[in-house]
């Protein structure tokens, strides 16, 4: 799982900052938004306890350029207040889907924004008030797409270019990278997505008779093991 939590929004009279445990949860590390659905949905809940609501901003943007906001989709509530111990659904709506490939998945992020009040306690001190910002993946998978996940991962093509591991994705699936092994050992060097269609290249070293496994993120959030493959 690879949620990117980025602390911003500095807002201060002095220098202290108080002990935060707690803040608004979100229910699943990635979103699958099948093209045939009228909408997708996302639960959050405000653990309540530092006993304050939060006001909740969401939006979507695009996977490679996630300082923009994508037009393809619109958040419902995009803003509301979230009080302690309190629940809420985000639907997550498309509008402008057209333009988007049929024939393989799209993929954005998922931002959630959430600022909290000040406590009782801390209404007449001068207090640092922090937004946490949450993105999860969002998969928009058009109708018909043959295949699975799975079957994805299982069909990808590695090969050894130059001493350089290549690893070609003829699927309409996304492949999320969590770890991969050569020779039982961790190697760094993988993109975290191996997107539909692509073909990458890395500066990791391989050679004919070295042995991958890899471990990916399936739909659900968990990490799978694939079926090792030795090069040949």
């Amino acid at each position: 799982m690879r949620l990117k939590v980025a602390a911003f929004l500095a807002l201060a009279a002095g220098f202290w900052l108080p002990h935060v445990q707690a803040g608004v949860n979100v229910g699943a590390t990635r979103v699958i938004y099948q093209s045939k659905e009228k909408e997708a949905n996302l639960s959050l809940s405000n653990s309540g306890e530092d006993g304050v609501p939060y006001l909740v901003q969401s939006w979507v943007s695009p996977y490679d350029n996630p300082d923009d906001s994508a037009d393809e989709f619109i958040i419902t509530p995009p803003l509301f207040r979230l009080d302690a111990k309190g629940q809420n659904i985000l639907r997550i709506i498309a509008t402008d889907v057209q333009k988007l490939p049929t024939d393989k998945e799209s993929l954005f992020f998922l931002n959630v924004k959430a600022i909290p009040a000040k406590s009782s306690e801390q209404s007449n001190q001068n207090v640092l008030q922090i937004a946490l910002k949450t993105t999860i993946k969002l998969f928009y998978r058009p109708a018909g797409l043959q295949g699975s996940l799975e079957d994805a991962v299982k069909n990808l093509q590695w090969r050894a270019d130059g001493g350089k591991l290549t690893v070609q994705n003829p699927s309409g699936f996304n492949v999320v990278v969590s770890d991969l092994l050569i020779n039982n050992t961790a190697s760094k060097g993988m993109p975290e997505v191996i997107k539909p269609g692509s073909t990458v290249t890395t500066a990791i070293p391989l050679k004919n008779s070295d042995t991958l496994e890899l471990t990916y993120i399936n739909e659900y959030g968990s990490t799978v093991k694939a079926t090792p493959v030795t090069l040949h």
